[in-house]
């Protein structure tokens, strides 16, 4: 009898232990970005809205009945760490990994993602350089063609001829595309670069000398490609100079740390970006909402691509059975995607094609100028 009880009292612990058991293994998924240094702003919004879609996709049951594991690294915004983020997240097991934030990075390891056959799919990497190729690199935002193409045209048609650059010599393979193309549809519409001055956030260049430079010939303009944290110090320092200075910037800088750190300067600023103001996207309206309850503040473009990158990863998940094996040939699937921002065309070479738009800021928020 004794015996009898003792065997009844301990069966709720043994169903216990074989329900343990046969829990299913989680899918590992890696991040990559910049979390700390003045690129930051990206990663740590990247990276939130990553956990933010994790944790939607855990709620309703997972990939295949498994979990999604979200391992973070931080890249350092280099591409040395870069690649040490990728070798370590290879090494744990990832089926995939979202990141990184930066073109130049992403440029640089594609034949490391060769090596290890670990797809990488960036939230928010858009240099022209890494479209149309056929290999383990796939991104949630369309190359930057479009909008500098547009904001020739649309400089040109309001008689904004002559422009100065001032560019991020760190970030080469965002920023040169950028500025080439620009120039290049600048010119045929008759207009020309006056000067391009390169700038870098690892060198001490006197950004006094840089100013003159730049405004020596007086431009009818000056574009400014580069982060946010740059781009305001430009603003800054350019409207002192020259306070009825007509300003533009590129997608890179549309975080809240441009908002921030520009104060009420930034009513010169134009940004042409792949992005429109997330308060101005019905799409947007539920994950602003979400992101907020969560971590505060208000999302940056990059938050949402971050979401993104982990939904289109599931999605592809959801075709293998959560097995990494026929992962990458998923992703690289041509498809119509429904993102936080609205809708990509998602090629066979896993580039996205989408609108791209003029934001402005008004009263310490993005605005939509234009759709470009």
């Amino acid at each position: 009898m004794e015996r009898r009880r003792w065997a009844l009292g301990m069966l709720p612990a043994l169903i216990f232990l074989l329900l343990q058991g046969c829990e299913k293994p989680t899918i590992p998924i890696g991040f990559a970005g910049v979390l700390t240094g003045p690129y930051a702003d990206l990663g740590i919004h990247a990276r939130n809205g990553a956990r933010l879609a994790v944790a939607a996709i855990n709620e309703r049951g997972g990939i295949a009945g498994r979990r999604l594991d979200l391992i973070v690294q931080n890249d350092e915004g280099t591409v040395e760490g870069a690649r040490r983020a990728l070798k370590s997240l290879a090494e744990r097991g990832v089926v995939a990994v979202i990141g990184h934030m930066l073109s130049t990075q992403c440029l640089e390891v594609l034949p490391l993602l060769q090596e290890l056959k670990l797809p990488l799919i960036s939230p928010v990497a858009s240099s022209a350089l890494l479209s149309g190729k056929k290999d383990f690199f796939f991104r949630m935002r369309q190359d930057t063609d479009a909008p500098a193409r547009a904001l020739a045209h649309y400089a040109s048609a309001r008689g904004w001829r002559r422009f100065a650059v001032v560019y991020d010599a760190g970030n080469p393979s965002y920023t040169q595309p950028w500025v080439s193309v620009f120039s290049d549809a600048l010119t045929g519409l008759g207009g020309q670069v006056l000067i391009r001055e390169p700038i870098s956030v690892f060198e001490d260049v006197p950004l006094t000398l840089s100013i003159l430079r730049v405004l020596n010939d007086e431009p009818d303009a000056v574009l400014i490609v580069a982060s946010a944290t740059d781009t305001a110090r430009w603003v800054h320092r350019l409207v002192r100079f020259k306070p009825a200075a007509r300003l533009c910037g590129v997608g890179w800088a549309q975080t809240d740390r441009l908002l921030t750190e520009g104060g009420s300067l930034l009513e010169h600023v134009m940004l042409a970006t792949n992005d429109p103001p997330m308060e101005d996207t019905p799409s947007a309206r539920d994950f602003v909402q979400a992101y907020r309850k969560r971590f505060g503040g208000m999302p940056s473009f990059a938050a949402a691509r971050g979401y993104d990158a982990v939904r289109y990863l599931a999605e592809a998940l959801e075709r293998t059975q959560g097995r990494r094996d026929g992962l990458t040939e998923a992703l690289g699937r041509p498809h119509i995607f429904e993102g936080v921002l609205g809708r990509s065309a998602m090629d066979g070479f896993g580039d996205a094609h989408g609108e791209s738009y003029l934001v402005g800021v008004r009263d310490g928020r993005f605005v939509l100028v234009d759709r470009l």
